[in-house]
């Protein structure tokens, strides 16, 4: 029994994972990228991630992730969609990405990468949507 009281006080104490809803994948092939950064400190660059992962694609539409629990505060959250499986966001030469991408609070700013500050959303566990698309 006191195992079980240690259980319910612990579960009730603990935040729940956050949930990640990727929509639009146009494609079953290659793998999905997501990465959360928990400042503009190094936003972007995969080293600063509080959380990055890849995920094998098996259906186009929709895939939902579950990111481990973070701590209430504001978060923002990066994804593509590498459809050829090389592991990195491909890009035409003038620098503007070829695959699908999405950013937390669908920042999609014409000719640049997005801003911290366009991306970033306060996080609780509340389900956070990314809509991907090409540029």
């Amino acid at each position: 029994m006191p195992y079980l009281y240690f259980w319910l006080v612990s579960s009730w104490f603990s935040a729940a994972e956050t949930p990640v809803n990727i929509k639009n994948i146009q494609s079953a092939k290659g793998q999905l990228m997501v990465a959360i950064y928990a400042s503009g400190d190094g936003f972007l660059s995969t080293d600063k991630a509080v959380f990055k992962k890849n995920y094998a694609l098996k259906n186009k539409g929709e895939f939902a992730v579950q990111i481990p629990t973070l701590k209430e505060g504001f978060y923002a959250v990066s994804c593509f969609h590498d459809v050829n499986g090389n592991g990195v966001l491909d890009k035409n030469m003038f620098g503007v990405p070829t695959e699908p991408y999405g950013f937390s609070q669908g920042a999609r700013p014409k000719f640049r990468a997005p801003t911290w500050e366009e991306t970033k959303i306060w996080c609780k566990g509340q389900p956070v949507e990314i809509w991907l698309e090409k540029w």
